[in-house]
């Protein structure tokens, strides 16, 4: 800001996320609307000019918002505002990768996402530039899967692996958000952190990374496992257990959080010890994949025997079976634990049931994940509809959560981002250091979709399109990779560089 100094005055510079229905907050309606809204700022600077020599005045840290309102009063001599500038600071991240597709409304879908992503990139990823800006484990899983899939640029997810196995206290879990002063622990983020070495392992080429890490990995699991009680079932971490910001859940909390029994949480640490075994086996230590292995199978066993509920065709998610949630069919799935009949039913009912509590904007990550895994493309697109009716809204990025949400900017909302490369057009590694590429697209409304996607080797393309039952088109792949693409129950084996593809359709994979 430059300007004329008068001794006595004062400006006060006001950011704000979006204008209020009314002067004390609540609803926030069109977020691109200004007429008849009201201006609640919790962020603010304000420059008193003494008379002296300075003219130019900025914040001693970056602000962030979608509206600015400048409050200024004066004493005896006028002040006379030049200029107000605003310069954008963040980390440059951009968009490497590219996506076009014909049908699916996608466009819009990756813009916000995208911005979204970069507002919460900084020196750390963060869960938002307004609120806390905190890097949190369960945002920044999502953050760092939709990083690999758009810029080959990975310092951001390397210093959140470190940051957060530096985090680790006496427990052996992770710290909730890192770093930060003040310590608060979410045990199931925890876990997810061991998730996010499994991707890094995935999607990137760095195994020396990778088993640097593998012993903050063991003693997250180790903390866990510990909390095992004499049935086999897991007691409640102590700590926030926080899942979802699901309204069925006071503080996000699921049924079983606080008390024990949690059917989420369980198998959660199911499909987390199958990623330490893998990560084990891959790393050198076959014994240590063996023990987490052993553990998987016997929770799994568990856990199917306490919370599957044959009437319903669901798990539940507690001991009493009063409650269901996608959350926990979703996870159940991811961790490998339901195949058969009980897979069939379970979705059917992820389709179908209207009485379980439905994931938000957070936790939909896992449910698109689920989609995959069943090739449930109308529930994906369904729920993507969110996504896509967001710019209608006056959005510019992506929420924290649905209507009412506090935040308007939240980086674990731009998961659509990843999942438009990795599920959509369903370009994925099926080894660790992305050595071998599956392609298994889920098309959906999409007629037509073309792709390239960033490799450690280079770049993955992808240019398909639907011709009846069949999926034809060509695919291209890095020197001395090798990999799949699946379509409709059909498999074909592709070799490095490029080739013609061409698949008919035989029934569903699910």
């Amino acid at each position: 800001m430059i300007g004329s100094v008068a001794v006595g005055a004062a400006i006060t510079v006001c950011w704000a996320e979006a204008l209020f229905d009314g002067p004390d907050g609540g609803s926030k309606s069109q977020r691109d609307a200004v007429d008849g809204r009201w201006f609640v700022g919790l962020m603010r600077d304000e420059f008193r000019p003494d008379g002296g020599e300075r003219r130019r005045f900025s914040s001693l840290w970056w602000r962030a918002g979608r509206f600015v309102q400048l409050l200024i009063s004066t004493a005896d001599q006028p002040l006379i505002v030049d200029s107000l500038a605003v310069e954008e600071t963040r980390y440059p991240l951009e968009l490497e990768s590219s996506l076009t597709t014909q049908g699916g409304k996608l466009d819009d879908v990756l813009a916000l996402g995208l911005r979204a992503l970069q507002m919460c990139s900084h020196e750390t990823y963060m869960d938002c530039p307004y609120y806390e800006q905190l890097m949190y484990v369960g945002d920044t899983r999502l953050e760092a899967l939709t990083t690999y899939t758009i810029t080959s640029d990975d310092a951001l997810p390397r210093k959140a692996l470190r940051s957060f196995d530096l985090s680790r206290d006496a427990s052996g879990l992770t710290a909730a958000s890192s770093p930060s002063r003040k310590r608060q622990t979410i045990p199931p983020f925890a876990l997810w952190w061991v998730a996010m070495v499994h991707d890094f392992a995935l999607w990137r080429d760095d195994p020396e990374l990778v088993r640097s890490l593998l012993p903050g990995v063991r003693a997250v699991l180790d903390g866990f496992l510990g909390l095992l009680d004499a049935t086999g079932l897991l007691r409640p971490p102590p700590g926030w257990n926080f899942a979802d910001w699901t309204p069925d859940w006071a503080a996000g909390v699921p049924p079983g959080g606080v008390e024990g029994g949690d059917g989420l949480l369980t198998w959660q640490l199911c499909l987390v010890l199958g990623q330490a075994a893998e990560l084990e086996t891959a790393h050198g230590e076959p014994e240590l994949a063996d023990r987490y292995a052993r553990h998987q199978r016997s929770l799994s066993t568990r856990a199917a025997v306490t919370f599957w509920d044959e009437d319903r065709g669901l798990f539940a998610d507690d001991l009493a079976h009063a409650r269901y949630s996608e959350h926990t069919q979703c996870l159940a799935l991811l961790a490998g634990a339901v195949d058969g009949d009980r897979r069939r039913r379970l979705a059917r009912g992820l389709i179908g049931d209207p009485d379980v509590t439905r994931t938000t904007i957070y936790f939909t990550h896992y449910l698109f994940e689920a989609c995959r895994l069943l090739r449930l493309d109308g529930l994906l697109f369904d729920r993507l509809q969110l996504w896509v009716d967001l710019p209608r809204q006056g959005f510019s990025t992506t929420p924290e959560a649905p209507e009412p949400t506090r935040s308007d900017c939240h980086g674990w909302g731009a998961h659509p981002v990843f999942h438009s490369f990795a599920t959509i057009l369903g370009v994925r590694p099926s080894a660790f250091g992305f050595r071998e590429v599956d392609i298994a697209p889920l098309l959906g409304p999409v007629q037509a979709i073309r792709g390239s996607v960033v490799h450690p080797a280079g770049r993955v393309e992808a240019d398909l399109r639907r011709a009846g039952e069949s999926l034809v088109g060509e695919v291209s792949l890095p020197a001395g990779v090798r990999g799949s693409l699946r379509f409709n129950g059909d498999v074909q084996a592709l070799q490095p560089g490029a080739q013609e593809v061409r698949l008919g359709g035989h029934g569903s994979l699910a």
